[in-house]
C-alpha cells in the first residue's frame, strides 16, 4: 500500500507525547480563529446586498492550477476528490469528465489535506489551511477541520479553529470517528496550537498528543497496515524559516500512547527541513524517510532518502550523496510513497518525482508523455509535485497532483492524462486590452501567463485561451501583464522577482527588459516575488518598474534610468522593507508617482522621480498591494494593504486627500478580512470597489459604507480588479477560481428617486450561430442576456415578451429582492421533445425581429422595446 492509502488507512489510537514525553495528553480547546467571525459578517452582507448583479464565470482552464491533495475511492476509482490550495475541493464521479466544487461558502479558503474514510467512502475529513509556505500574500490559512458524511454534499465544522495550516489527516480503518491530524500551525509567527491532534468521537473533542515547541508543527503520519500499533510521524520546524534542529521523526509502538524520537543515523542539524514518510505494507519495521536537507552545498543535493529495517532504531541513507532534484526548495515538497505490492519500489515528490525499484539505492525520474483534455502548449509533466495516489489493486494506475493540477496514468507514468478542465486558476494580476470585444491577460501562480476572450465559461468548450508564455517545465510563475494600449501586438509579461519581458505577439518572440542598477551604482537591487511595473497612461513607450529602487524607461524597456534612492529604507525602522509592493502613476497628472513597499512605507514623487517624500504615518506595517490615484482629484489616492505574510488577517483600506500626508481608514462596515485591491470607478468618483479575502465589495459613498457586489461569486480571494471602459465590465481575477466579470451599467443607471420599481436599459440580444448544413444551434456561441431591474422592496415580478402581433410568446415569474436584480435569459422560448431519429432543434430560440419586454410588479407594468439579431 502506498503512502496516500496508508495515510487514510491508519489505525489511530491515542498518541501521548510532548517534548518531555508527558504521560497525559493536552486538551485542545483552541481560540476562535478571526476568519470565523469575518465569515459571519460576509454571510450577512451577502444576504442583505442590494446589488444583486450576476457574476459571469470566464474560466480559463487551459493551464489548470495548483492542486495540493488527491483522494480516489479505491472501490470506485471513477470517483475522485481533488483539493486545490485556494480553489476549493472538487469532486468527479465520471473519471474526471465533469467536476463540482463541494466545499463552497465556508470560512476557510485554503485546503491542506482531505481524507476518505476507508470503512465508508461517504465520510470525508478536510483539513483547512494550505501546507505551502511561501510569502506571496496568497498562502491561505484555515479554520480547522471539517467533516462530511454524505460524500461532500454537506459539511460540519469539527474544531481546531486556530490550527491555521494542516499538513495531514489520517482516519481509522474501521472506525471513522477516530482520526489524527498533523497541524502545522501559523507560518509566520509562533503559536502553541500545532503538533499532532487526535479525536475518537468524530471531532467533537480533540487532544494534542504530540507537541515539540511553538515553532515546530506536525507534518506527516504513517501507520503500519500490517501492525497498526506501529506509527511514525514527522515534525517540521518551519518558523521562522523552513528548517530547524527541532525537525525529526517520531515513533509509537503502542498505537500512539507514547512516543520516541527515532533519528539515529539521520542527519540532525539546523538545516533539516520537511520529512516525508512511508512504511511497508507488509513489514512494520521497514520504513522510509525523505528529508529536505537545506545545506545549499552545490556538490550535494538537498533530497536525502533514508531507510530503516528495524523500526527506526537505526537509519541509513540509501544512496551515496544527496539528490539534486530538490534544489533546497522545501516549501511544500518532500512526500513519500511505497508500492503496496512491492516495498522496494518507492516514489519521492519534489519539484520532480524520483522513483526507485531497489529501495532507494538508485533512482530515475518519472516523466512520460502528457495528453490534455483541452488543447495546451504545456508539453511535459508539470513540476512541483504535492501528492500521489497509487491504486492498491493495480499499482500501474496512479493519480498525481502538482502545481499544474491533476494527472492520471494507467501505465505507471509512461503516459498521463492532464485534467485541465477545472477553473481554479490562481491569478495575481490581470490587464484588459482596447479591442472589441476585449481580451483578458493574466499571470497565474506557477502556470505562466495566459490571454483569451472575455466570453462566458462553458466546461464543454475550450474558448481559445492561449499562453503568452510557458516555461520548459509546463509552468512558471506569471506575475504582471501589460498590453500596449495602441498596439495589442505588444504585450509585456513578467515572471517572479522582476523578470519582465516585452513580447511581439505576431512573431512569438520576446526580449528581457528587466532593469539593473548601473555598474558604478553603490546600491544593492532587490525585488519582491510579484514585482510591480506598468505602461505610463500618458505615453505608451514609457515604462516604470520598481524593486527597492524605481526605474523609468522611455524606449519600451530597452534602457532604464534609476529615478529614486533605496525606498526600502524608511524613516520608521519598523517599516524597513525588501522592495516595492505597488507602483503607479496618476492618470490625472503626468509624473505623479506613488510607490508602496512590503512593510507599509508609502512614497510619493510629484516630479517624475526627481524627488521622493515618504508619507507612511498612519499606515500599518503591512504589504502595500494596491495604490489607486484618483482620476477626479490630483491629491486623492487610495491604498490597500495585506498582512497575510505576517499572520495579520485584518482589513486595511485607506484614502488620502493630500498625496498621503494624512490617511483616513475606509474599512467601516466591511468584514474584518484581508483586502488585496481597491479600485475607483472611472465614471463616478463616489463609487469604489474592493477585492477582499472572500469577494468583491462596492461603495457608493467613497468608502463610508460597503455592500457585497453580486450574489453568486464564490467565496474566494480576489487578486485584482480591472474595468473595461467600452463595455463597463468589471473583471475580477481570483486567486483560486479563475476569472469572473459583471457589467456595471445598472450601477450607474440607478435612478436618483429609487422609491419606485425601475427597468434598466436592455442590452443587445444575440441569437446563437447555426450550423450550415442542418441549421442546428451552435451552443458554444450562446450568449445569455441580462435583464436588470430595481425594486424598492422585495416583490414578485413578471417578465413577459410580446411580438409585433401583440402576442405574449414568453413569460417568467421571479421573486425579486430589494435593490438591483438580474435575470440572465438564454433566448429559449421553449424546449421541444421529439422521438424522431435525427431531430436536432430541441430548443426553440426566439426568432429575429422586434419585440417588447413587459416588466410587471405590484400592478404596474413597464414596457421596453428591443430587437433580436444573429
Amino acid at each position: 500500500m502506498q503512502k496516500s492509502d496508508m495515510k487514510r488507512f491508519h489505525v489511530i489510537i491515542p498518541a501521548i507525547a510532548l517534548l518531555f514525553f508527558s504521560l497525559s495528553p493536552l486538551s485542545a480547546q483552541q481560540s476562535q480563529n478571526p476568519l470565523m467571525a469575518s465569515f459571519k459578517d460576509y454571510q450577512s452582507m451577502k444576504a442583505e446586498t442590494e446589488f444583486g448583479l450576476e457574476w459571469i464565470q470566464i474560466g480559463p482552464t487551459i493551464n489548470s492550477a495548483r492542486a495540493d491533495a488527491i483522494q480516489v475511492d479505491p472501490a470506485n476509482p471513477g470517483t475522485m476528490y481533488v483539493a486545490f490550495g485556494s480553489g476549493n475541493l472538487w469532486k468527479t464521479i465520471n473519471n474526471g469528465l465533469t467536476w463540482k466544487p463541494i466545499f463552497e461558502n465556508q470560512a476557510a479558503l485554503g485546503i491542506g489535506d482531505v481524507a476518505l474514510a476507508p470503512s465508508n467512502p461517504n465520510i470525508l475529513y478536510l483539513g483547512t489551511g494550505e501546507s505551502l509556505k511561501k510569502p506571496r500574500n496568497f498562502t491561505m490559512p484555515g479554520t480547522g477541520v471539517y467533516r462530511s458524511d454524505d460524500a461532500g454534499e454537506t459539511w460540519k465544522h469539527l474544531g481546531l479553529s486556530d490550527s491555521w495550516h494542516i499538513g495531514e489527516i489520517a482516519i481509522h480503518p474501521t472506525n471513522p470517528d477516530i482520526a489524527l491530524v498533523a497541524v502545522l500551525g501559523k507560518f509566520w509567527s509562533d503559536n502553541a496550537e500545532r503538533g499532532i491532534y487526535r479525536t475518537e468521537d468524530g471531532g467533537k473533542t480533540w487532544q494534542q498528543v504530540l507537541y515539540v515547541n511553538d515553532q515546530t508543527g506536525g507534518n506527516d503520519i504513517v501507520i503500519s497496515p500490517s501492525n497498526p500499533n506501529i506509527m511514525y510521524a514527522s515534525m517540521w520546524q518551519h518558523s521562522p524559516e523552513v528548517n530547524g534542529s527541532s525537525s525529526g521523526v517520531y515513533k509509537s509502538e503502542d498505537a500512539g500512547k507514547t512516543w520516541k524520537k527515532v533519528t539515529n543515523g539521520m542527519i540532525q542539524d539546523a538545516n533539516v527541513g520537511r520529512i516525508g514518510l512511508a512504511v511497508s505494507y507488509t513489514n512494520p519495521d521497514k520504513v522510509y524517510a525523505l528529508m529536505d536537507h537545506r545545506n545549499r552545498d552545490q556538490n550535494e543535493g538537498a533530497a536525502k532518502f533514508f531507510q530503516s529495517v528495524n523500526g527506526g532504531k537505526n537509519w541509513k541513507m540509501t544512496h551515496e550523496k544527496g539528490l539534486p532534484f530538490f534544489s533546497t526548495i522545501g516549501w511544500y515538497f518532500a512526500d513519500m510513497y511505497v508500492n503496496p505490492q512491492n516495498d522496494d519500489e518507492i516514489y519521492g515528490l519534489g519539484p520532480r518525482m524520483a522513483h526507485s525499484t531497489n529501495g532507494g539505492k538508485t533512482f530515475d525520474y518519472v516523466g512520460g508523455d502528457v495528453y490534455h483534455l483541452f488543447p495546451s502548449a504545456a508539453d511535459p509533466l508539470h513540476l512541483d509535485h504535492c501528492e500521489l495516489w497509487i491504486n492498491p489493486t493495480n499499482p500501474n494506475h496512479m493519480a498525481l497532483v502538482n502545481d499544474g493540477g491533476l494527472y492520471t496514468t494507467y501505465d505507471k507514468g509512461k503516459n498521463w492524462l492532464h485534467h485541465n478542465n477545472i477553473p481554479t486558476g490562481e491569478f495575481y494580476d490581470i490587464s484588459l486590452d482596447e479591442q472589441e470585444p476585449y481580451m483578458i491577460y493574466g499571470g497565474v501562480q506557477d502556470d505562466a501567463s495566459v490571454y483569451g476572450p472575455s466570453s462566458e465559461y462553458d466546461p464543454r468548450y475550450h474558448k481559445d485561451w492561449k499562453y503568452i508564455w510557458v516555461d520548459a517545465w509546463s509552468g512558471g510563475d506569471g506575475c504582471v501583464t501589460c498590453v500596449d494600449p495602441t498596439d495589442p501586438n505588444t504585450v509585456y509579461f513578467s515572471m517572479q522577482n522582476g523578470a519582465a519581458r516585452r513580447k511581439d505577439m505576431a512573431a512569438g518572440t520576446s526580449v528581457s527588459i528587466k532593469p539593473r542598477l548601473p555598474k558604478d551604482h553603490a546600491g544593492s537591487l532587490e525585488f519582491n516575488f510579484v514585482t510591480p511595473y506598468f505602461i505610463s497612461p500618458h505615453d505608451n513607450k514609457t515604462l516604470y518598474h520598481a524593486g527597492n529602487f524605481v526605474f523609468k524607461s522611455v524606449d519600451r524597456g530597452d534602457s532604464w534610468e534609476v529615478i529614486s534612492g533605496d525606498l526600502a529604507i524608511s524613516a520608521n525602522p519598523q517599516k524597513k522593507s525588501v522592495a516595492a509592493g505597488a507602483l503607479v502613476e496618476s492618470k490625472f497628472k503626468k509624473g505623479l508617482l506613488y510607490m508602496g513597499t512590503d512593510k507599509g512605507a508609502f512614497w510619493v514623487s510629484k516630479n517624475d522621480g526627481k524627488n521622493w517624500e515618504e508619507h507612511s504615518t498612519g499606515l500599518p506595517n503591512n504589504y502595500i498591494r494596491s495604490i489607486v490615484p484618483s482620476q477626479f482629484k490630483a491629491s486623492r489616492v487610495y491604498v490597500a494593504l495585506t498582512g497575510l505574510n505576517y499572520d495579520d488577517l485584518n482589513t486595511y483600506l485607506y484614502v488620502s486627500e493630500d498625496y498621503g500626508a494624512n490617511w483616513k481608514p475606509l474599512m467601516n462596515n466591511l468584514p474584518n478580512e484581508i483586502a488585496n485591491v481597491i479600485l475607483e470607478d472611472p465614471i463616478n468618483e463616489n463609487i469604489l470597489y474592493a477585492g477582499l479575502y472572500q469577494g468583491v465589495y462596492i461603495s457608493t459613498d467613497r468608502g463610508n459604507s460597503w455592500s457585497i457586489l453580486g450574489e453568486n461569486l464564490p467565496a474566494v480571494a480576489v487578486g485584482d480588479l480591472e474595468i473595461n471602459r467600452k463595455s463597463m465590465d468589471l473583471v475580477v481575477a481570483t486567486h483560486g477560481r479563475g476569472l469572473y466579470k459583471v457589467n456595471l451599467k445598472p450601477v450607474h443607471e440607478i435612478p436618483k428617486n429609487n422609491q419606485e420599481a425601475f427597468l434598466f436599459n436592455l442590452p443587445e440580444f444575440k441569437r446563437p450561430a447555426y450550423g450550415d448544413t442542418h441549421r442546428n444551434p451552435d451552443y458554444e456561441t450562446l450568449t445569455r442576456t441580462a435583464i436588470s431591474y430595481y425594486l424598492p422592496t422585495a416583490a414578485k415580478v413578471s417578465l413577459m415578451i410580446k411580438d409585433e402581433k401583440e402576442s405574449i410568446i414568453w413569460t417568467k415569474e421571479l421573486a425579486g429582492k430589494k435593490g438591483i436584480n438580474q435575470y440572465r435569459w438564454d433566448l429559449i422560448l421553449k424546449s421541444v421533445e421529439s422521438d424522431q431519429p435525427y431531430f436536432v432543434n430541441f430548443d426553440e430560440f426566439i426568432p429575429r425581429g422586434k419585440y417588447t419586454l413587459l416588466f410587471a410588479v405590484n400592478g404596474k407594468t413597464i414596457e421596453q422595446g428591443f430587437e433580436i439579431n444573429n
